[in-house]
């Protein structure tokens, strides 16, 4: 049986004199330690641990980044590293027995006797081909591997193994079942059920201690297992997004039917090995970033006023606006807040106030202004870019600048 570190919580302090909140737990699997990165379950809410203390057979633990209004006896902090999903529905290997014809209290996933407070409430359950449905009212926190059960007749506890949190497609359905049907063991293993959800979907994310196992015709990115074959196809759907003049941010980096996080993590590995770069916190293809005859535009227009760049305010076209935050985030313009200036003329600028300027040096806006000439504005643009890019530091009047 697999288990999950974290704990389950026996009680909520009532408010103290500090900020923190505090609750007493038990231990499961070990438990965590101060900083781990951990959530609340149920609800999926992420908590910060700011001090695990054992307490003779309990634990204190001092929270922060959930409201004390939210949590409640029996429920669990985990390991955000667990991949733990909240659903109403789950695919479950039977145990051999009939199937139970009225709703149950069901408890474990999480721990053995995660539920056992009756928070989530009744479960029903249905014959669907070679496995069990079960049905919540509420979402249970569940993985594949975990053990759910009810208290059947006599009070003998009934035992029953998550194959598929969630509701597989018809084509998943069909090829879980001639799977179970092949299987000789009606009851695999945790890691084989991984297996088996690799095989079906394309993908699966699996718990650390599985990352040392050999996954035949698979690539292990972060937490997520995925086959060659559809790491190929994602990453070629990746490819034709960031490469969109503008490139794409996280949130444009969504692909129907994967996850997010594995789209990230796969994203996260190709910038690393290639072929993505990051500009400005937004990803694009190895290479110039691709642009359109209309930004090209634009680009020459910027090259063409030199010095004296484009005033932000004389652009009111949405569509004029949106071509310069792509020319900006791609690296072909600079500035941005008052000016747009080409990297041509900002070097021609940087060069005319450092000259003969060392580390340390004060500049004054006056003396800035002065050796730039032109407007104020421009002057001001020049000296926020060189604070962004590290060159130079505003002095603690506000009103200067250092050389770094």
């Amino acid at each position: 049986m697999l288990k999950i570190p974290g704990f389950r919580i026996l009680k909520v302090e009532s408010r103290g004199s500090g900020k923190l909140t505090e609750i007493i737990c038990e231990a499961m699997a070990g438990g965590l330690e101060e900083g781990d990165e951990s959530q609340f379950f149920p609800g999926f809410k992420p908590i910060k641990l700011k001090s695990v203390i054992k307490n003779g057979e309990d634990y204190r633990l001092r929270i922060k980044g959930i409201a004390r209004s939210a949590l409640f006896a029996g429920g669990m902090i985990i390991s955000s590293k667990w991949p733990v999903t909240e659903s109403r529905e789950a695919l479950l290997l039977p145990d051999g027995k009939p199937v139970p014809s009225e709703t149950e209290i069901v408890r474990g996933g999480l721990c053995p006797d995660f539920n056992r407070e009756r928070f989530i409430g009744r479960g029903s359950f249905h014959l669907e081909g070679s496995f069990l449905s079960i049905r919540f009212p509420k979402p249970f926190p569940m993985f594949p591997g975990a053990v759910l059960t009810i208290l059947g007749a006599n009070r003998v506890p009934r035992k029953f193994t998550v194959v598929w949190p969630g509701i597989p497609t018809q084509d998943e359905r069909r090829k879980l079942n001639n799977m179970a049907r092949r299987r000789p063991d009606p009851q695999p293993e945790a890691v084989e059920i991984y297996g088996r959800i690799l095989h079906v979907r394309g993908f699966v994310e699996i718990p650390q201690l599985f990352f040392k196992n050999n996954w035949e015709g698979a690539r292990l990115v972060d937490s997520w297992l995925i086959l060659e074959d559809r790491q190929k196809v994602l990453e070629r759907k990746i490819l034709k997004i960031v490469s969109r003049p503008g490139g794409a941010d996280k949130r444009l980096l969504r692909i129907p039917d994967y996850p997010e996080k594995l789209v990230l993590s796969l994203v996260g590995d190709m910038c690393d090995k290639g072929p993505l770069v990051i500009r400005n916190g937004w990803f694009f293809p190895e290479g110039d970033p691709p642009l359109s005859p209309y930004h090209r535009g634009w680009l020459k227009n910027i090259k063409d006023a030199g010095e004296e760049g484009i005033r932000v305010r004389s652009i009111n076209g949405e569509s004029d606006k949106a071509a310069l935050e792509v020319l900006l985030r791609s690296d072909f313009i600079r500035g941005g807040e008052s000016i747009w200036l080409s990297p041509e003329a900002l070097e021609t600028l940087e060069n005319r106030l450092m000259n003969g300027r060392k580390k340390g040096d004060k500049i004054t806006m006056a003396g800035a202004r002065e050796c730039l000439g032109g407007s104020r504005t421009r002057t001001l643009e020049v000296l926020s870019i060189l604070d962004t890019e590290g060159i130079l530091s505003r002095s603690a009047d506000g009103e200067s600048r250092i050389v770094m």
